[in-house]
């Protein structure tokens, strides 16, 4: 999965020829990407535990239960995100970052790594650094 998942060249194709501003655009690829694949894919879909609604994954394959987020911000902005994947409980959770936003690739790694309340998902996570084109973190 993680090869599907990590085709740069083909992302950024997608990317650049598409009339969406960068962020949609990815989130696109990979909605596209799931469709392809066989998928149901869902696009913003709210976490809603305990009847409180905790906000919204970028992205969601049903099937496989694999979730997207994508975030350019700070690094705070990231940790919304990860309380809702830890609450949605996906097969994958897959991070796209950028090592030139605010949100640093390495940093999240490090709270993936080190953090005892991520301990139960550290498996099943994947950072991309998308602005290096690499995978950062992947428990394969």
């Amino acid at each position: 999965m993680i090869e599907i998942l990590t085709n740069f060249e083909e992302l950024e194709e997608h990317v650049k020829n598409s009339e969406l501003g960068y962020k949609e655009a990815v989130i696109d690829y990979y909605r596209g990407l799931g469709e392809k694949h066989g998928f149901t894919v869902r696009k913003d879909t709210s976490v809603i535990r305990y009847g409180i609604n905790l906000g919204k994954i970028d992205l969601i394959w049903l099937e496989p239960n694999i979730t997207f987020t994508i975030e350019f911000g700070n690094l705070d902005e990231i940790l919304k995100h990860l309380w809702r994947i830890l609450e949605f409980s996906p097969g994958m959770a897959v991070l796209l970052l950028s090592s030139k936003s605010g949100c640093k690739a390495t940093d999240v790694v490090k709270l993936i790594k080190n953090s005892d309340i991520l301990k139960e998902m550290r498996e099943k996570f994947l950072v991309l650094d998308l602005t290096e084109r690499e995978v950062i973190y992947s428990s394969d």
